[in-house]
């Protein structure tokens, strides 16, 4: 007491500064136990040396940080520094409007609807023009030879060049039909496998994760495919312990906007360099001792420096307001013990490359590479895997901007309006107060001592005093109530609101909020509404199919052609994104489909469908309402039993290629095969084609080969029989080669022709 009375000061420190200080002296303790430092390797310092202009050119020059802080301030409802102390200052109300917040939201579940509802984003689609394998090319050559030998044994000449021309155009046709029928099923047989693969490698839980950064930031990223070494835990079958296997495999993630940067000046991210970065713990570090392609030496001295305390989260200037914004501990401080690393993906010349070990042939020519960095330590570093030499971060914003990735994010267009919106509800919550009651002036000099004036209740009595020398005429107690401006308030307040309505292009009614006036007012009026307010997503999805969905399908298509020998993909295939489609037909083509369905209901139209057809629509449509097409309608062979059941003589004949070897059944070569090997074909120009419903046995003989043929074949032969020549057949049509010479009735059409 004593030594503060003689000073007559004492110093007092707020708790923030306190911390500080003491982070401080620890940071500076920590680096004063640590070795002297070592020039880091010229790979590690080029890459630090990049990340010093990316990170400059994004704080000061482009001021795309201020901008992200500013938006994540807004989707949160809170004020910046200066204008909460302005506020403060006043004395008024700190509420916030939040108008961008729920258009933010709403744009993120009318996307949200169009990504991740029923309707599948993406497609694979067969190539147009199917090409016929070689094999089969050469299977046609030597059955046109064998049909060639045939007609010149039994007409004693050889077929003219157009007979010939025509049947291989037929041949090819069928050919290249079947090829195309197997196309389209290892197409959609390929597009079922890879939704596997997404769904395992969390693509779509990133995509949800970054359609909510869309509209909020200026711009939104997602990363992949990349390999990734999980745990799969494996059952076995009649209990007991689990088996734990540690599989690789293709992974998706949601990147923050705040923890990536990029070339400046780039007006495509595909043509810019990227540095990432990513928080470990000891633990992951740990793991990756035991991987192979990682520096272990890199590995263990990060790990030292980890233990004297060397390693600091403080990359940025506004990692300590973004971590408060996200409810995360300051990175300052980093009690969680996490360890910072950049990822960098870009080009690289190749004298630094071979200065840390790289074997590549040009010192001077630049590679794309992909480098882990932690403070000094390149901790691996490789050749860029991917074909197209292409980074795997990929992003689009809400409205783009032409000659930068940056755009505008919902935030970004409705500044102006939420500024205003706040002002003018800070003013309607002020005024509210005020016009809640009466204000009350008091009379001091005419209140009795006793009185203090400054309670107030029903029933109360006021004691007062008359002065003889003032105005006793004077009220001691006056009452009067304040002027109420909440209705003009809450006009503008709404006048503000269709503003944003108008410049975010979603409207309330789209997200269930307000109601629609005049054409809204009916169902069909609201549907068109609806339809006008969704064109805005349109653009939107167009810009996340072009910039996002098709080229992570591309890159992940690219690396199962390198790595995957089951052929599930050719190569040939194209990826077909379709969320703008989804978002513009969805309900129309909903709507068409149940009218073509109304529509073909009728004997004609079934005739040319066929139950397998009518079954395929069933499934399309129970699709699109929600239901499981499977469980509605039976199988293909279940409704081929219900058709021929029903005595059906409309059976298409199914043709396709299977093994390298072309399949076909026709009856008609199986009845010139038995003519010929019984001799009794006589003189004929064309070969005749069977009749497509008896497939498998001679034209007019009962099944099994019982009984001579009788009707037109019979005549045929009868007439071969007396040495008559018969009329030439007109029919020429696509027939199948007959391998060896199968006497008796009954003959079958044998494997290895085209139907």
């Amino acid at each position: 007491m004593d030594q503060l009375g003689q000073s007559g000061v004492l110093q007092v420190i707020p708790p923030a500064m306190l911390e500080q200080q003491l982070q401080q002296q620890a940071t500076d303790k920590a680096a004063a136990a640590q070795p002297p430092a070592v020039a880091p390797p010229e790979l590690a310092a080029y890459i630090q040396g990049r990340f010093e202009i990316f990170r400059n050119h994004r704080n000061t020059t482009a001021g795309w940080s201020e901008r992200m802080l500013a938006a994540l301030r807004t989707f949160n409802g809170q004020y910046d520094s200066s204008k909460l102390s302005d506020i403060k200052k006043f004395g008024g109300s700190e509420i916030y409007a939040r108008v961008s917040a729920q258009k933010c939201r709403a744009a993120s579940s009318l996307l949200r609807d169009v990504y991740l509802g029923s309707d599948r984003p993406w497609a694979i689609r067969a190539p147009a023009e199917a090409q016929v394998p070689e094999e089969i090319l050469s299977k046609i050559n030597e059955l046109m030879s064998s049909e060639a030998q045939m007609v010149a044994q039994a007409t004693g000449k050889p077929p003219s060049p157009n007979d010939l021309d025509t049947r291989r155009r037929a041949l090819i046709d069928a050919a290249q039909e079947a090829a195309k029928k197997k196309a389209t099923a290892q197409a959609k047989d390929a597009e079922e496998k890879i939704e596997t693969i997404l769904r395992e490698g969390g693509f779509y839980h990133a995509l949800a994760e970054f359609i909510v950064d869309l509209p909020i930031f200026p711009f939104a990223c997602i990363k992949g495919p990349v390999v990734r070494v999980v745990p799969e835990v494996v059952w076995p079958p009649g209990g007991g312990m689990p088996t734990v296997k540690q599989n690789p495999k293709l992974m998706w993630q949601r990147v923050s906007p705040f923890d990536i940067w990029f070339t400046p000046g780039v007006a495509d991210i595909e043509n810019a360099d990227v540095i990432e970065k990513q928080r470990l713990t000891r633990a992951e570090l740990n793991d990756l001792l035991d991987l192979p392609g990682y520096n272990h030496e890199e590995l263990r001295a990060v790990l030292d420096e980890y233990g004297r305390g060397g390693l600091h989260d403080n990359w940025d200037t506004t990692d300590s307001e973004r971590a408060q914004l996200e409810s995360r501990e300051n990175p300052m401080w980093n009690r969680s013990a996490m360890i910072t690393m950049m990822e960098f993906n870009g080009n690289v010349q190749g004298r630094v490359l071979q200065d840390y070990g790289l074997a590549v042939p040009d010192d001077l020519r630049d590679y794309n590479v992909q480098a882990w960095v932690i403070g000094s330590h390149v901790i691996k570093a490789q050749l860029s895997p991917n074909p197209r030499q292409r980074h795997p971060y990929f992003i689009t914003s809400f409205e783009k901007v032409p000659g930068t990735p940056v755009g505008n994010g919902l935030s970004d267009l409705l500044a102006d309006l939420q500024e205003a919106s706040n002002a003018t509800l800070r003013g309607l919550i002020n005024n509210l107060s005020l016009a809640s009651g009466p204000q009350v002036v008091v009379n001091d000099d005419r209140l009795a001592p006793d009185e203090t004036g400054e309670q107030m209740f029903p029933w109360k009595r006021w004691h007062v005093r008359n002065d003889p020398v003032a105005n006793n005429a004077q009220k001691p107690i006056e009452f009067f109530q304040p002027q109420s401006n909440a209705n003009e308030l809450i006009a503008v307040l709404k006048e503000f609101g269709a503003m944003a309505d108008e410049v975010s292009a979603i409207p309330k009614y789209v997200s269930g909020g307000g109601a629609a006036g005049g054409a809204g007012r009916t169902a069909s009026g609201l549907a068109m509404l609806m339809g006008n307010a969704s064109k805005i997503l349109q653009t939107v999805s167009a810009n996340i199919d072009r910039d996002v969905v098709e080229l992570a399908l591309m890159q992940l298509v690219d690396l199962i052609l390198l790595t995957d020998t089951s052929g599930m993909l050719t190569g040939s295939e194209d990826i077909h994104v379709q969320g703008v489609n989804v978002a513009i037909q969805r309900e129309t083509q909903r709507q068409r489909q149940i009218e073509f369905l109304g529509a073909t209901a009728n004997p004609v139209d079934m005739k040319i469908i066929g139950m397998k057809g009518r079954g395929a629509m069933l499934r399309s449509v129970a699709g699109t309402i929600g239901m499981d097409g499977d469980q509605v309608v039976p199988p293909d062979q279940a409704l081929e039993k219900m058709e021929k059941a029903e005595g059906s003589k409309n059976e298409p004949i199914e043709q396709a290629v299977e093994a390298g070897v072309v399949k076909g059944v026709q009856a008609g070569v199986a009845r010139i095969a038995t003519e010929m090997t019984s001799g009794v074909l006589a003189t004929r120009a064309r070969l005749p084609l069977g009749n497509p419903t008896h497939i498998g046995t001679v034209p007019g003989q009962q099944p099994g080969g019982a009984g001579p043929p009788t009707g037109g074949p019979g005549k045929d032969a009868a007439r071969a029989q007396g040495n008559q020549a018969s009329k030439p057949s007109q029919s020429m049509g696509p027939q199948t080669a007959v391998v060896g010479n199968q006497p008796g009735p009954g003959a079958h059409a044998v494997k290895g022709g085209v139907g």
